[in-house]
């Protein structure tokens, strides 16, 4: 057919929406009887008489051209730093491993040569008062935030593995600008609960029991909650007051900003897991301190 159908053009549209890089290619041209003029702004080929293959591959080639790889801990933690990890085991953890953020931070520390010390909540203030020299950095689970807060000494940085992926994958002035529309939730506000993963619900599970308590408690309001999980992400956000989502380790950066924009076009206040319960702990300055673009942020 010489023309493109309603369903190519909504496709193209959401790839575009999502910044996805594409190409629109043509194949079997040899049938065309040469070059239809709807085509001549894409890619045509012949796989049958080899014609345009190269120019395909040549075009792809561009498309995937890796940029300099973004670093988790980029302009945080330098060769050298004393690095303490705060990682709690509880009905959560999965058995005999760490999740995947503790360990993605974990392994960057080490090819960054940082000093790295892994502690459970229980032992972080024997293991601060063991060392020689005090740590650079501390980065806990921000499940704990509240009770690492009250140990780590106020001259040593804090921050959580959520915050760091929060600037890593989203954006991180946008979230934190998000976070504080807790404020201004009310009796019957409906806040979206988002997790990137889909995972078994535990009896402790963050997004569906801790996370909701924890909203109720600090705004003292009758909040209704909804709940998502893995690629479900909801198309139309305008019933929602505020979104609270995970730190997306397991989506990727294009997905995590698309929804970030979504949100954004929507109108719709998003925020993240770390930075949710940072402020609702009242440490959401100190936790963002390691991150000098953050300053303007910092009262």
């Amino acid at each position: 057919s010489k023309d493109v159908s309603e369903a190519d053009t909504k496709l193209i549209d959401l790839i575009k929406e999502k910044k996805i890089p594409y190409l629109v290619v043509h194949n079997k041209v040899d049938l065309a009887g040469g070059i239809p003029e709807f085509m001549q702004a894409e890619i045509y080929t012949s796989a049958k008489d080899n014609e345009g293959i190269d120019h395909l591959r040549e075009e792809i080639a561009k498309l995937v051209k890796s940029k300099e790889e973004k670093k988790i801990l980029q302009g945080v933690v330098k060769e050298g730093d004393r690095v303490v990890l705060v990682i709690p085991i509880d009905s959560g953890a999965p058995k005999g491993r760490i999740i995947l953020p503790q360990q993605l931070v974990l392994r960057e520390l080490i090819d960054k040569k940082a000093i790295v010390t892994v502690v459970s909540p229980d032992t972080l203030e024997d293991a601060l008062n063991n060392m020689k020299d005090k740590p650079n950095l501390v980065i806990t689970d921000s499940q704990v935030f509240g009770i690492v807060n009250k140990i780590v000494p106020d001259d040593i940085l804090l921050t959580s593995f959520s915050i760091l992926f929060a600037r890593y994958k989203g954006n991180l002035e946008t979230l934190v600008s998000g976070v504080n529309g807790l404020d201004d939730l009310n009796d019957g506000s409906v806040v979206l609960i988002s997790e990137g993963c889909s995972h078994h619900r535990q009896c402790e599970d963050i997004g569906t029991v801790k996370m909701p308590k924890w909203i109720k408690d600090y705004t003292g309001k009758n909040i209704i909650f909804e709940f998502t999980s893995g690629g479900e992400f909801p198309e139309d956000l305008s019933k929602y007051n505020l979104i609270v989502h995970c730190g997306g380790c397991m989506i990727n950066e294009r997905e995590m900003q698309y929804r970030l924009k979504h949100a954004s076009d929507s109108n719709i206040l998003i925020t993240n897991y770390g930075m949710a319960i940072a402020k609702m702990h009242g440490i959401l300055n100190r936790s963002l301190k390691p991150f000098k673009e953050m300053g303007s942020f910092i009262k």
